[in-house]
């Protein structure tokens, strides 16, 4: 599990949370969702929106309703989160101008 600390709270079962918790993908969910990311014929990685998206609300155990009210940043460093467990980074930086990039990726 990973957790991000989201930069604006949303409600979950009329609870409102700033810490979003995050399992890592099972078997079922990959067959069911697909890979997150892909690859360019020149080797660049591009995230799958819509499968991170589809994954957010099930790993996350929040309903889709509050999914949609995460903040664009939020959305992001989330999606990021999840291709981090296919990839195999560690720990996500975001770094003090608020870019995120994952470990090793020399940006």
């Amino acid at each position: 599990m990973k957790s991000i600390t989201l930069s604006k709270p949303i409600k979950v079962q009329n609870k409102e949370i700033s810490v979003l918790d995050i399992q890592e993908p099972t078997f079922d969910q990959v067959e069911k969702f697909g890979i997150p990311f892909s690859y360019s014929e020149r080797g660049d990685t591009r995230l799958d929106t819509r499968s991170a998206l589809a994954y957010l609300p099930e790993l996350a155990n929040i309903p889709r309703s509050s999914a949609q009210q995460l903040s664009l940043h939020d959305v992001f460093v989330a999606s990021m989160t999840i291709v981090s467990f296919f990839t195999g980074a560690q720990n996500l930086v975001v770094s003090d101008d608020d870019f995120t990039t994952l470990p090793g990726s020399g940006d």
